[in-house]
């Protein structure tokens, strides 16, 4: 795939969010529900003066949201990697295919776990990162990825690997995040509840599948409580919400797996199992 096309998808996706939250924006403001019926809300008591100036925006809204999604339906169709397998997900839906093809960098993920990672599903530790001051920069901190410029004080910094091992999954204070915030929370909060809603095979043979095991599992694992307690529980004695959330995460990893061995192909690129098959022996099983 050509980066110009994977950047031109990368910013429709990301323009029709903005255009997106606009019109939710202007809704509440009138105070509509979103199928336009009226409720009480502060664009209740001043809709009768700005009526027209409001409803002309909002109505802007949704045609500019509108057309940035038909032509990402457009240059969807020009990539092979939607048209011959992510059109066939039921679920998946166009504007997550579009976070899909324009987040994920298939030719430097060469391996799916470095794509389970970018998207936030790997739980294991991993060395972390951090964004230091050019100023302040000592070689002992650690190696030099790059340089970026700090928009607040308008000096360069760096981001650097340290050896500092984080959760590769969760935010840890002073470390970058080790993911792509946007890809996980739009596959996890969006495409996984697609997946269940339409029933397709990933819900099926992975979901459901592997929500029920843990309903009997006695395998230990860590809960966070209210006011953040952290306490070691059997799966089976977990919260339904915690086991959910462990169901659709292996849902949608066993999705990323299909992608990463379709999307490299098609691509005409090398295909390697995940490291913790390849190199330790481990089977994912339902």
């Amino acid at each position: 795939m050509k980066k110009k096309e994977q950047d031109g998808l990368r910013l429709l996706i990301k323009t029709r969010e903005d255009a997106q939250s606009m019109r939710k924006t202007i809704s509440n403001r009138l105070g509509l529900k979103a199928d336009g019926e009226a409720i009480k809300g502060e664009g209740a008591t001043i809709a009768l003066t700005l009526h027209s100036t409001l409803f002309d925006s909002l109505n802007n809204a949704k045609q500019i949201e509108k057309d940035l999604e038909k032509e990402l339906r457009r240059q969807l169709k020009k990539m092979p990697v939607y048209t011959e397998f992510l059109k066939g997900v039921k679920g998946a839906g166009e504007v997550g295919c579009g976070w899909l093809v324009g987040e994920f960098d298939i030719e430097t993920a060469t391996t799916v776990s470095k794509m389970w990672q970018y998207a936030g599903m790997n739980g294991d530790l991993v060395r972390g990162k951090k964004r230091i001051s050019k100023s302040k920069y000592k070689p002992e901190m650690g190696t030099i990825i790059r340089e970026m410029k700090n928009i607040r004080t308008n000096e360069m910094d760096y981001i650097i690997q340290t050896d500092e091992m984080i959760r590769g999954d969760k935010p840890t204070p002073g470390f970058v995040l080790p993911y792509n915030k946007n890809l996980k929370t739009h596959l996890l909060g969006v495409m996984a509840a697609g997946f269940v809603k339409a029933q397709n095979d990933y819900c099926m043979n992975f979901y459901y599948p592997y929500k029920h095991r843990l309903e009997n599992s006695t395998q230990l694992t860590t809960e966070v409580k209210k006011g953040g307690k952290r306490e070691k529980l059997m799966w089976k004695d977990c919260t339904k919400g915690h086991r959910n959330m462990a169901a659709l995460r292996y849902m949608m990893k066993m999705f990323l797996k299909d992608l990463y061995i379709n999307w490299r192909s098609i691509e005409g690129l090398t295909v390697r199992e995940p490291y913790s098959e390849e190199y330790l022996g481990k089977k994912h099983a339902v």
